[in-house]
């Protein structure tokens, strides 16, 4: 599966790094949790279909993925509605908007994860590869 965006169904989706594919985590339930698939660092974007801006963040976020994708102990984490928690036809991807307060297309959530302990970041509008990169390579010098 190619990186979800337009054509896409509502739902949370996480990248398989040994397959090197997209996969659906749940449309139904509760929201995606921070540390649900482990300790690690998440890139976690709330996407919109309907959100220009979200097209420019796609080529970002896909380059990235590229990237550092069959790293272990990175999750790379999509959540995707038509338009915020409001219109949505995947209630987990609605809950979680809801849960993250997110308001402004597009947001990522960077967030590093070990033993229950949570310290994340919250970018709002588009960012490029560099900008996550660093992220990623402070994580990757510190674990």
């Amino acid at each position: 599966m190619a990186m979800p965006g337009p054509g896409s169904p509502n739902g949370i989706y996480v990248y398989d790094g040994k397959g090197r594919v997209w996969k659906v985590l749940r449309a139904k339930g509760d929201p995606f949790k921070l540390g649900e698939l482990g300790d690690g660092l998440y890139l976690v974007y709330f996407d919109n279909l309907f959100c220009p801006a979200c097209r420019s963040q796609d080529h970002h976020i896909y380059k990235i993925v590229s990237k550092y994708g069959g790293k272990p102990s990175l999750f790379f984490v999509v959540i995707l509605c038509d338009w915020f928690a409001d219109n949505c036809a995947s209630e987990a991807a609605s809950k979680t908007f809801r849960e993250f307060k997110v308001s402004s297309s597009p947001t990522i959530i960077v967030a590093t994860v070990k033993s229950s302990d949570i310290v994340q970041e919250r970018l709002e509008g588009v960012r490029n590869d560099s900008t996550l990169e660093y992220y990623i390579k402070k994580f990757l010098e510190t674990s």
